[in-house]
C-alpha cells in the first residue's frame, strides 16, 4: 500500500512504524499535530488502519515495508525524501516469543529499527524527534562490555554469532527479546549523538507490564525473575509493580506524545521507563543492576 503523493507539498510528517494496537494509539496522538505516514509489513492490516484513521479525520497514508529488508527500507527512505521531511518517528514494530526463532526476533525487533534509522535519518528535520519503543526487559541482560560491543553494530555480517558469543550461548526467543530491546536503548543513544548536531533528538521508551494485544497473545504467564524457573500469571506478576497493576496503552501513548513534542526539546539520548515503579522494585530486590 503506497500513497505518499499527498504529502509532497505538505508539512513534515509523523512516521509510525508498526500499526498494531500500540502503533495505532500512538498514531492517533501524533496525528493531532502532524500528517501521518504509517508503515507495516501487513498490507491488509495497514489498509484497515489507514482507512479507519482517514474516516476519523486524520491526514494519513500507508507504506507497506518489511523492515528487515534493507532494500525495502531504502525505498521507503527515497519516497519520504520526495516530501517535506519527517518531524517525528515512532518505532513500534516488534514481535514476542511466539515468533519462535531468536534470530528472527532480533532481526525484527532491533535490526529493523537500525535499517529504518539509516533509511530516514536524512529526512529528519531540525526540531524532529524519534521515540524507539523498547521494554523493561532491556534491563535484564548482564552488564558485559562484549554484549554492548556486539549490539553497537547490528548490521555486521557476523552479528548473530558475535552476539551469541558475547552472551555465552544461543538464547531462546524469550531471552533474546531482552537483548533486542537493550539494542534499541543503545541505538537511541547512538542516534542522539549522530543526529544531535542537526537539531534532532532520539530517546527510547521502555514500557513495563502493559495490557496490549501483543502482550495478550504472548501467553498467560511470565517469568518470575526471582532466581527460579517458576512462572507467574499476569495477575500475580502485576503484584510486583509498586502501583499494583498493569499499565494501559494510553499511558504509553501519552508519554510518547510528550517526548515527541517541543515540551521535551532538551531530552535526548536516554531511556524512559514507564512501568509503575517496576524497575525500581527490581533494583531493590537485586533482580537487575542497571
Amino acid at each position: 500500500m503506497t500513497d505518499t503523493a499527498s504529502f509532497l507539498a505538505g508539512e513534515p510528517v509523523a512516521l509510525v512504524v508498526g500499526c498494531g494496537g500500540l502503533g495505532s494509539s500512538i498514531a492517533r496522538a501524533l496525528g493531532r499535530r502532524h500528517p501521518l505516514v504509517l508503515v507495516d509489513v501487513d498490507d491488509a492490516r495497514l489498509g484497515e488502519v489507514v482507512e479507519g484513521l482517514n474516516y476519523e479525520g486524520y491526514t494519513v497514508s500507508g507504506e507497506t515495508c518489511d523492515i528487515t529488508d534493507a532494500a525495502q527500507c531504502h525505498a521507503l527512505g527515497k519516497r519520504l525524501a520526495g516530501g517535506p521531511g519527517v518531524r517525528a518517528w515512532a518505532q513500534v514494530a516488534a514481535v514476542g516469543k511466539s515468533i519462535g526463532s531468536w534470530r528472527k526476533m532480533v532481526e525484527i525487533d532491533f535490526i529493523g529499527a537500525r535499517l529504518i534509522a539509516d533509511a530516514i535519518g536524512r529526512q529528519m528535520v531540525p526540531g524532529g524527534a524519534a521515540v524507539l519503543i523498547s521494554s523493561l526487559a532491556s534491563y535484564l541482560p548482564p552488564n558485559k562490555s562484549e554484549i554492548d560491543a556486539a549490539l553497537r553494530d547490528p548490521l555486521h555480517a557476523d552479528f548473530f554469532d558475535r552476539l551469541a558469543n558475547a552472551i555465552g550461548y544461543e538464547p531462546d526467543a524469550e531471552e533474546a527479546y531482552n537483548y533486542a530491546k537493550l539494542g534499541i536503548n543503545r541505538l537511541a543513544e547512538q542516534l542522539a549523538v549522530e543526529w544531535g548536531p542537526r537539531g534532532v533528538r532520539a530517546v527510547s521508551l521502555s514500557p513495563g507490564m502493559i495490557d496490549s494485544p501483543m502482550a495478550r497473545t504472548e501467553g498467560a504467564d511470565l517469568p518470575s525473575h526471582d532466581g527460579t524457573n517458576a512462572r507467574k500469571s499476569r495477575a500475580d506478576k502485576a503484584k510486583e509493580v509498586p502501583l499494583g497493576r498493569q499499565g494501559s496503552m494510553l499511558e504509553i501513548t501519552n508519554v510518547v506524545d510528550f517526548l515527541i513534542s517541543d515540551a521535551a526539546s532538551f531530552l535526548s539520548g536516554i531511556d524512559i521507563t514507564v512501568d509503575g515503579g517496576h524497575r525500581a522494585a527490581w533494583r531493590g530486590t537485586g533482580v537487575i543492576s542497571r
